[in-house]
């Protein structure tokens, strides 16, 4: 059964049953009082007439205090009672009528011989008669030596009546009651269950693919709340696709890259060695073809290293130790000298010494690419500035070359693997796009910020935060 006929019947069910046990309870409750009051009155009227009575007989001889005298006795006292319509009966002990005011057929044998048994005053006892409801009161009443049970019976069918006649009315406002509350209930159990219902188309549209769909969250109810809570995940997951359409892009642009960067030297090497192997060539052309392919091999080599640097660098787990940026940065300065001789590139310093948790070699990686980086952006001649220093809980450092300089937007990519500025200017270097990427990943790794500045034309600067301290980043 869906929600809203499980909302709508619920409450349609639970209202009924409220109104008619309250209704019932009401019609009850009147009945009871009613009943009550008419007891009392009959109570009442019993104590009166029994007063009068042992007033009038003790007021008498003894000699006349007998069976023969109580018509006439009684007779006087009903006379003077208040007119009530009621039936007044005196039995004697041995439960012989002795007077009554009207002829009639209910018996209060049963009743007498209970005060008689259980020897209390008075009680009372419902008869019914053709139809008719009887209300029997009687007591014991001892005049000298004698006892006598004195009886008044008034007919209370009219609360019986009235009590039919609330129950019928009742089934009437019951049966109007309950279209209304059927109507009632069912436009409110569908105000309710809106939001429900837009929340379910929504969601539907999300599963078939809208994942730009979000739904309403209007109200502080619980149903806002779960709107607010699916929204909020569906946000989630349109990021997390996106993240990995994102991937499979970088995956498919990088798998792309890497056949094309193995096609270019492989097709030059292959091209070299059939023109050894299927002609007589001059020593030049050979030395040529032979360097080409040397060189082409080693790029090759360099690029199968960067590749092995990356996947390694995710899966190894490194066991950090406190290291000298000076000598990490001399060993990569040391690496890259003989390329940088070959350019005529001077090299300045300026570094504080300062020590840093990290992994050796990966962190010479890095300063050796970023040193390597500057030197192909630098033109022949050009400057390299390699600058250190120590801070309260971090190191600086950075390495600025005056080279070519790079675009906002180049800076923005060029972590990217296989991505390359000037392709030309990169091959030429040896260069394969990846260097930046590893510099990436290994920082990472360290838990280190780095910041490219750039100005086309006029350079470029990298600067790398380690921290010393752990819980001082900002």
């Amino acid at each position: 059964m869906r929600f809203f006929w499980k909302v709508y019947f619920s409450f349609t069910v639970l209202l009924l049953l409220s109104f008619g046990f309250f209704g019932v309870w009401m019609i009850q409750l009147t009945f009871e009082k009613s009943y009550q009051r008419a007891l009392a009155e009959a109570e009442r009227e019993n104590r009166m007439f029994q007063l009068s009575f042992e007033m009038n007989m003790n007021a008498l001889d003894e000699i006349y205090q007998n069976d023969a005298i109580i018509p006439v006795t009684a007779a006087s006292i009903v006379e003077n009672l208040a007119d009530s319509g009621g039936i007044y009966q005196i039995y004697n002990s041995s439960q012989e009528l002795l007077y009554e005011n009207k002829t009639h057929k209910i018996s209060g044998d049963s009743l007498r011989i209970t005060l008689e048994i259980e020897e209390v005053p008075c009680g009372y006892q419902i008869l019914k008669d053709q139809g008719d409801t009887w209300l029997l009161f009687a007591c014991r009443s001892s005049v000298g030596n004698r006892v006598y049970y004195l009886e008044n019976i008034r007919n209370i069918s009219g609360i019986y009546q009235e009590r039919e006649e609330y129950y019928d009315w009742y089934s009437i406002v019951m049966l109007v009651l309950t279209g209304v509350t059927a109507i009632l209930v069912f436009l409110v159990t569908h105000m309710l269950t809106r939001s429900i219902r837009g929340l379910s188309r929504t969601t539907r549209r999300f599963s078939r693919g809208d994942y730009e769909v979000r739904a309403s969250e209007k109200g502080r109810d619980e149903i806002s709340d779960l709107a607010r809570d699916f929204n909020h995940m569906a946000d989630t997951i349109s990021e997390k696709m996106d993240e990995l359409t994102m991937q499979a892009k970088r995956q498919e642009d990088f798998t792309a890259s890497f056949a094309h960067e193995l096609k270019t030297p492989l097709t030059s090497i292959i091209g070299y060695a059939d023109m050894l192997r299927t002609m007589d060539c001059t020593r030049e052309e050979t030395l040529e073809a032979v360097n080409y392919i040397f060189h082409q091999g080693k790029r090759l080599e360099s690029l199968s290293f960067k590749l092995l640097e990356l996947i390694v660098s995710d899966k190894q787990i490194y066991k950090f130790r406190s290291l000298s940026v000076r000598k990490l940065a001399g060993n990569a300065i040391k690496m890259t000298a003989m390329k940088r001789r070959e350019k005529n590139i001077l090299l300045w310093i300026g570094m504080e010494d300062g020590f840093i948790k990290g992994e050796k070699d990966l962190l010479i990686s890095v300063f050796t690419n970023l040193l390597d980086n500057a030197r192909k952006a630098a033109e022949p001649g050009g400057k390299i500035l390699v600058r250190g220093r120590q801070y309260a809980g971090s190191y600086l450092f950075c390495v600025m070359d005056d080279g070519c300089g790079m675009e906002q937007a180049e800076i923005a990519r060029i972590t990217e693997a296989f991505y390359m500025v000037d392709k030309s200017r990169a091959r030429k270097e040896g260069g394969a796009g990846l260097g930046m990427t590893l510099c990436s990943r290994i920082l990472a790794i360290h838990d280190a910020r780095w910041r490219i500045f750039s100005i086309p034309g006029k350079g470029t600067a990298i600067a790398i935060k380690f921290l010393t301290k752990k819980g001082k980043r900002k």
